[in-house]
């Protein structure tokens, strides 16, 4: 067994991660460290995003496990016009047997959001970027550090 950490990701932005549909995951800070990390759902509601499909299904997606691996490569600063200029033709992928529409990779995320955010000349984010994500056959339970407060990393013990 070893430790890994693993980067703790709202639904359905985990799901879409894992199932290798989003590459970038936009934080609002530079990561600390690159390499091998785990992708791990968080134990919160799922977020809502602008796409009706998508939010209707994500109450249905796992929470509080580790569901991919990932090997985070790089970090770099992104604006509305960065975004834009990314844009890949949407895709259609499945989650937990439902067809959605997302953009392709590597933004990943419901064409809605991405709309909106492009829109807004103000928005900018940190883009996390990852490579070799490959889904775990059996999702691995963690456990929450601290339940008062929201964390970007737990440790968890793998095979």
């Amino acid at each position: 067994m070893t430790n890994l950490d693993c980067l703790v990701v709202a639904q359905p932005y985990a799901s879409l991660i894992a199932n290798g549909h989003k590459r970038w995951e936009f934080r609002s800070y530079e990561a600390k460290h690159t390499g091998k990390i785990g992708i791990a759902a968080s134990h919160t509601m799922p977020w809502q995003t602008k796409s009706f499909d998508l939010n209707r299904i994500s109450v249905g997606l796992p929470r509080g496990v580790v569901l991919a691996t990932a090997e985070l490569v790089d970090t770099f600063y992104v604006t509305s016009d960065d975004l834009k200029n990314n844009i890949t033709e949407p895709s259609e992928i499945t989650l937990i047997g439902q067809k959605l529409k997302t953009y392709g990779e590597p933004i990943g995320e419901p064409i809605e959001d991405v709309k909106i955010a492009i829109a807004n000349k103000s928005w900018s984010s940190y883009a996390w970027v990852l490579e070799n994500v490959q889904p775990l056959e059996l999702p691995i339970m963690y456990v929450r550090s601290n339940t008062s407060t929201r964390t970007t990393w737990v440790k968890v013990e793998v095979p």
